[in-house]
């Protein structure tokens, strides 16, 4: 099934763009930005009903947020790509909750956030908005969750909270499209439509969104977590990236994959928020 959806979906891509770039550019970016729904299974639905549960309203969609605990230091917890909150589950059966409140958000299109779209500018604004309305003592972030937040901090440094983790952050965005067009093998004029769609709807350039180049202008102090077998974002371009941060420390693992949720990291996590 996943063969013949790839199939039809790089035929059509290739039929819009040969008949109008703009037009293939921009349906190729849209493509690009959908993830695709995942149901909750039944276990991870009667975690996440352990929580205070709320909407938060963002650009007109409700985020789905989600808050456990009661303690005067807050965190901020941000999923990646095709995820949702259940992946903090770890955190939140371990964490003192007399000492901390953890707040968890769906990503739009994601979990029981509204929207069907999502992308990096998108995902920051949505940070940014949490941030500016609510104390946040730490920000603990995974994949494209750690990319985001690491965008946004670069560009709004005043926003930036105590703490960040960092766990699987991706590199850089091309390296997003070349896997994408590689995955529905589409042509280099398709790229080009795609990006340049991409420029004209964000106003910004895809190597502008570079995790070394985030990292050199972050202020929070920072917890860079990464596994030396992550198939998804490079481990030496996440250990480049800790170099260039100026107050972080590299934590790196092996055998954990991308998701890292053993609990050796949990525990590592959390000793850093507690010093």
């Amino acid at each position: 099934m996943q063969k013949v959806l790839v199939y039809l979906l790089s035929n059509y891509l290739r039929l819009v763009n040969s008949i109008s770039p703009r037009l293939g550019g921009k349906h190729a970016f849209l493509l690009f930005c959908y993830p695709f729904p995942l149901k909750f299974k039944k276990y991870q639905s009667d975690f996440l009903k352990t929580s205070h549960f709320s909407f938060l309203d963002f650009e007109g969609k409700r985020i789905a947020q989600y808050r456990w605990g009661s303690g005067e230091k807050v965190i901020l917890c941000l999923h990646g790509w095709q995820s949702n909150s259940f992946r903090w589950k770890k955190y939140v059966e371990v964490l003192d909750k007399k000492k901390y409140t953890m707040i968890c958000l769906d990503a739009p299109a994601h979990g029981r956030s509204d929207g069907v779209l999502f992308n990096v500018p998108m995902y920051a604004r949505l940070i940014q908005q949490f941030l500016e309305q609510n104390k946040v003592d730490s920000i603990l972030s995974h994949s494209l969750g750690a990319f985001s937040t690491m965008y946004l901090l670069s560009n709004y440094p005043l926003l930036s909270p105590p703490k960040v983790i960092a766990l699987g952050t991706p590199s850089y965005a091309d390296s997003f499209i070349d896997e994408f067009i590689r995955v529905l093998n589409l042509s280099s004029k398709t790229r080009r439509n795609l990006v340049t769609y991409f420029t004209n709807y964000s106003g910004l350039k895809t190597n502008d969104f570079d995790s070394k180049l985030f990292a050199k202008n972050q202020k929070s102090f920072g917890l860079i977590v990464h596994d030396i077998n992550d198939k998804e974002a490079p481990f030496e371009y996440a250990k480049e990236m800790a170099k260039i941060w100026p107050k972080s420390r590299f934590l790196g693992t092996e055998g954990f994959g991308h998701k890292l949720r053993d609990d050796s990291v949990v525990q590592e996590v959390i000793k850093f928020i507690d010093h």
